[in-house]
């Protein structure tokens, strides 16, 4: 090989050292964007006093988690495991806390929407209850909200348009989309609770 004629390869190696550069930043927007999601705790417990006294907000922030949430929860939808009470179904914002996590992709981006503990005692069961319920009720297709084992129902909630210069429009739409979801499920998981 006496030549490479890979335009893409070419325009790497001439810039290599800026990419690089650039690429290092994902880590810091990374952590921005954590720092971010952790300050819509505040809007989403407002939103808890707004719908109703008995309605709790459980966090899942340590520092060592992998994916933080921030979820709505009736009392009746907490278990105790190793002797803590943690909720087993709930209503709310979660992400990954990685390299990757970023404001405006998906699957990088938080989403919300309802969230099962898929690996309690009847979790998995609980799970297959709630996407079946919300399946036959045609609320996945009306809503267009996408469906998996930790999350029967939820949607990505990417930023758009120059987000930096005003985070608080992205943080309002964040909680709202919570609202909206507690709006539209929270009858329907205690119903399948209640079965």
């Amino acid at each position: 090989m006496n030549r490479i004629d890979d335009p893409r390869a070419v325009f790497y190696l001439r810039h290599q050292a800026l990419i690089e550069e650039l690429a290092a930043l994902r880590e810091s927007a990374a952590d921005l964007a954590h720092a971010f999601l952790c300050s819509c705790a505040d809007g989403i417990v407002e939103l808890a006093y707004e719908l109703s006294p008995d309605v709790e907000v459980y966090k899942f922030m340590e520092e060592d988690e992998d994916w933080p949430k921030i979820l709505l929860v009736l009392p009746e939808w907490f278990v105790s495991r190793e002797g803590e009470r943690v909720p087993r179904v709930g209503i709310g914002l979660e992400w990954n806390k990685s390299r990757r996590l970023n404001f405006t992709t998906s699957p990088a981006c938080a989403f919300t929407g309802v969230w099962v503990d898929f690996d309690i005692d009847g979790g998995k069961e609980l799970s297959r209850k709630l996407r079946a319920a919300f399946g036959e009720a045609g609320v996945l297709k009306k809503h267009k909200l996408a469906s998996s084992a930790w999350w029967p129902a939820y949607r990505y909630e990417p930023a758009t348009g120059e987000y930096w210069n005003d985070l608080v429009p992205y943080r309002e739409h964040l909680v709202e989309s919570v609202r909206s979801h507690w709006t539209e499920f929270e009858t329907r998981v205690r119903e399948v609770l209640a079965a």
